[in-house]
């Protein structure tokens, strides 16, 4: 009788599998964020790219360099922001007042809560974000099957509605301040040597002059069609979202707040969806195409 040995075979399938397995914010990873500025018209849609740039050691860890640069519909372009992370044991820490503080968690599961760090580092060092993960997927990612969280900010805490492994919140890489008279986030596209997570159809895309759409439509959707995700931007302080199918199934429903929020209906077949805004004194609908 002959013995048969299948060590090679689990030697290659540890190598396909450690291939396949990478660091937070690889040399060259992309993420490109939304930047709505509803201030004074004209209105802009800008966006914001961040870029890991470069490997580095910052307190004996192997970290990386990022940088966030802020596109302007009107030509502009600014560096925003840098900054350091480190990842270890599917942890995700940011640099921050001469120390490291987690970020994100995605060992964490249905029903935890993890503290993350507030990313402004002054008068409250010690400020950190209570999350509580409300449930836990597995998601095809850009062609990857990664860990997804569904997440609620305990204090209010711009966080997105998910972390996804490997990329971060939907919203955008850190916690936003609630206070920001800019709208940050949410995620258009993120894009590394293994990942290539598109949700809109255009990366950088840049409008200008939205102010007087609004005025005739009182309801703009952009992008239209897209790949799931639709930002909203209202001449209404407060309103009522609605989301139905072609026959009338309501599929979404959401409270929006000082004119801007978006729509997510990226769990739902693609095709034609329709959009009801109700407000205190007027009912808009509107067509949208998820392709």
């Amino acid at each position: 009788m002959k013995n048969y040995t299948f060590l090679p075979l689990i030697i290659v399938l540890l190598i396909s599998f450690n291939s396949h397995s990478q660091n937070f914010a690889p040399v060259g990873a992309k993420w490109h964020y939304n930047e709505n500025n509803y201030g004074p018209p004209p209105y802009y849609i800008n966006y914001i790219l961040v870029e890991s740039i470069k490997d580095t050691i910052v307190l004996g860890k192997n970290a990386k360099k990022l940088d966030a640069t802020w596109y302007w519909a009107t030509g502009g372009i600014s560096l925003w922001d840098t900054y350091i992370t480190y990842s270890d044991s599917n942890k995700v820490y940011l640099y921050r007042c001469n120390q490291f503080y987690l970020l994100y968690d995605f060992n964490a599961n249905q029903g935890d809560t993890i503290h993350i760090v507030d990313p402004e580092c002054g008068w409250w060092d010690d400020t950190l974000i209570d999350v509580l993960i409300d449930s836990v997927t597995m998601e095809n990612i850009g062609g990857v099957m990664k860990k997804v969280q569904y997440v609620t900010s305990i204090e209010g805490w711009g966080i997105g509605t998910k972390f996804i492994e490997s990329i971060g919140s939907d919203q955008y890489l850190l916690p936003v301040n609630g206070s920001f008279s800019v709208q940050i986030g949410p995620l258009r596209c993120y894009s590394d040597s293994l990942i290539n997570y598109q949700l809109v159809l255009d990366c950088e895309e840049l409008v200008v002059g939205v102010a007087e759409d609004m005025e005739q439509t009182e309801m703009l959707i952009y992008p239209n069609p897209s790949s799931g995700i639709f930002n909203v931007a209202m001449n209404a302080e407060q309103a009522e979202i609605e989301v139905f199918s072609i026959t009338g199934q309501l599929v979404e429903r959401l409270f929006l707040k000082n004119g801007i929020g978006t729509i997510n209906i990226t769990t739902q077949p693609k095709g034609l969806y329709l959009v009801k805004m109700k407000t205190s004194y007027k009912t808009i609908v509107r067509k949208i195409v998820y392709q």
